[in-house]
């Protein structure tokens, strides 16, 4: 199930609209890239031009990207993850108690970088107008680091209601998770084979 579902309806559906304004913007800024590429390489090989400075408005939208993505990725808890033991183990108890130490220590990490991604916010805005800038174009250094604050903060969000969902379903939870990823598509193809 989806983490939006197991929430109190209101929040479960704010954290939908913020899913789709993400999600709007990792497709459109994927696009950008891929388009700002295209032109690089048919202004620079086929017209003999360049574009200019596009390195510099590319980097604040790689940022906002990459951090972005990340906390959509904490959200449908799809990491990367090199974790054995829950396919050695089935006993949900086993299963609920790591989940949710894991999780405990993900939110606590992640609540560590929000505070040093709100210092170095912090310090950019202190060092105003003496602000650090790119080259050419002038942006300044603010703008990506905002983007990892903001990625942060949606991390943290999310592993603090993956923990809550945990907390609140117990070891039911977990039973009708793997009753359901026992049910999917995916597993009986596996069991099939």
């Amino acid at each position: 199930m989806e983490l939006a579902d197991q929430l109190p309806t209101r929040l479960g559906a704010t954290v939908r609209r913020l899913l789709k304004l993400k999600s709007a913007f990792l497709i459109i800024s994927t696009f950008i890239l891929a388009l700002t590429f295209f032109l690089v390489v048919l202004l620079r090989y086929v017209l003999q031009s360049d574009l200019f400075a596009y390195e510099e408005w590319l980097m604040p939208m790689c940022f906002w990207l990459f951090f972005l993505g990340s906390a959509v990725g904490t959200y449908e808890d799809s990491q990367i993850k090199a974790d054995i033991l829950e396919s050695w183990f089935k006993n949900p108890v086993f299963i609920w108690w790591r989940r949710t130490i894991l999780t405990s220590v993900e939110l606590l990490v992640t609540v560590f970088l929000v505070y040093w991604a709100a210092l170095m916010l912090r310090d950019e805005i202190a060092s105003y107008p003496q602000w650090q800038t790119t080259i050419a174009l002038r942006i300044p250094f603010f703008v990506p680091r905002l983007g990892i604050f903001a990625g942060f903060v949606f991390m943290a969000l999310y592993s603090a209601l993956h923990l809550y969902v945990l907390l609140r379903l117990g070891t039911e939870g977990v039973v009708q998770r793997m009753a359901a990823e026992d049910l999917s598509p995916t597993s009986e193809r596996e069991q099939a084979q």
